[in-house]
């Protein structure tokens, strides 16, 4: 079943927060239709991207709010880099997967490591950047790629690809040394995937047993086409009868009970 969500605000009110400076509020929108065909009033999240200070109120929002704000994030990444460019396809790409792990996890306690870079966009809109993006890409403005000087969030800088999974084994390593809990992810694309490099970490990850979380971004939002064997296996694992089946009983369980994930 498919819920749309019509992106008509009717009134809105904002609050602002003083524990963590994020700017609040609740948007009365037009939402899905009952099975008589009335329209539901569903209370959505309202914010300015601008005044976002740290991506804490993700974690505050159901699913129907996520959506709200991944379609405030592409019109914003459209309209954003039509005038500075910048690696727009592979961030259209990544809007959900950033909110879905800034829901998740606690970043900068967790260790996020974007591979390939240029899919940062979102992860900066959402730790507070997005009021410097009519600056990306020049000189002294926003970095296009992960930079630790620019935020605490950016804890790997990848400028090109295949490094994000030697990273995590590092990290990973020294966490364990110091005794520390958190949790190591590296966001590795399938293109990314195919060096030598990543390989051979991820060989080495799964021989030393450690906690890295390897989320695996293959959706077909390159830069440009990917070839080879890997990209081949993933493309017929993507699109199998199994994989369809597993996608939906999963769907399925989580539209059931959505507060258990």
């Amino acid at each position: 079943m498919c819920f749309f969500f019509i992106s008509i605000v009717k009134s809105a009110k904002l609050v602002y927060n003083e524990t963590n400076g994020n700017i609040y509020g609740s948007a009365s929108m037009r939402g899905p239709t009952d099975i008589d065909g009335e329209i539901l009033e569903s209370e959505l999240f309202c914010l300015d991207l601008l005044e976002i200070k740290n991506p804490a109120f993700v974690k505050d929002l159901d699913v129907a709010q996520m959506e709200a704000l991944s379609a405030d994030i592409r019109e914003f990444l459209i309209q954003s880099t039509s005038k500075t460019g910048g690696h727009i396809g592979p961030n259209l790409g990544v809007v959900e997967l950033t909110i879905a792990l800034h829901h998740c996890f606690n970043s900068p306690e967790d260790k996020f490591l974007w591979d390939v870079g240029h899919q940062t966009y979102v992860h900066k809109i959402l730790t507070g950047r997005a009021n410097r993006f009519d600056t990306l890409r020049q000189h002294d403005g926003l970095d296009g790629f992960p930079k630790r000087k620019e935020s605490e969030h950016d804890v790997w800088e990848t400028g090109h690809s295949s490094t994000s999974l030697s990273a995590a084994a590092g990290m990973a390593i020294a966490r364990d040394i110091r005794k520390e809990k958190y949790h190591v992810l590296p966001i590795i694309g399938d293109g990314a995937l195919t060096g030598g490099m990543a390989l051979e970490a991820l060989n080495h990850i799964g021989d030393m047993r450690k906690n890295v979380i390897v989320v695996l971004n293959d959706n077909n939002m390159s830069i440009a086409p990917n070839v080879g064997a890997m990209h081949n296996v993933l493309g017929k694992l993507r699109t199998s009868g199994k994989f369809k089946r597993a996608k939906k009983d999963i769907e399925a369980a989580m539209k059931k009970n959505p507060n258990s994930w």
